[in-house]
């Protein structure tokens, strides 16, 4: 049986051979443009910028463009995210100059210095009343908060996005 893979745009399964072709034709189908006004988000949610960040990146060094690629692939499904970054990510990033024109243009909650930027990321989402986009699994925070395993929302980064599980 062949490998398959999802499309981050449809969401629908193809096989390998002919994933690239039918991304390239769902990108172009929705392009979609860094500018927040594009699309009505239908739906707020809050993005651990940081995992995001250092999710698959090489050499442990963080990278911008997973940050891209995340806002692109929530915002073309219709979602409002907003990121949490903690503020030492701005120091270790590959493109920390590509970061501070994100955080203009975006909506970006800094968490501030010698503060837990897991706790920012549960205070912004209960404010907002919106599920967490995280792969961590925040296990010191369940008991105090244990709503965050409902909200909680894992993903999977491909290179042309990313995909809730």
């Amino acid at each position: 049986m062949p490998k398959r893979a999802r499309c981050p745009h449809c969401d629908k399964l193809y096989g390998r051979d002919v994933i690239d072709r039918h991304v390239q034709k769902c990108r172009m189908k929705n392009k979609v443009t860094l500018d927040p006004q594009s699309k009505a988000p239908t739906r707020t949610v809050i993005v651990d910028g940081n995992n995001i960040a250092y999710h698959l990146a090489p050499d442990g060094v963080p990278l911008v463009n997973n940050l891209i690629l995340a806002y692109r692939s929530l915002t073309s499904r219709g979602l409002k995210p907003v990121f949490v970054i903690s503020t030492a990510l701005m120091h270790v990033i590959d493109k920390p100059n590509v970061l501070r024109d994100l955080i203009v243009q975006l909506e970006v909650v800094e968490a501030p210095r010698g503060t837990n930027d897991d706790l920012k990321i549960i205070g912004v989402a209960m404010d907002r009343k919106a599920d967490i986009i995280s792969n961590d699994r925040f296990l010191e925070w369940i008991g105090r908060y244990p709503w965050v395993t409902d909200r909680l929302r894992k993903y999977r980064m491909t290179p042309t996005g990313l995909i809730l599980t």
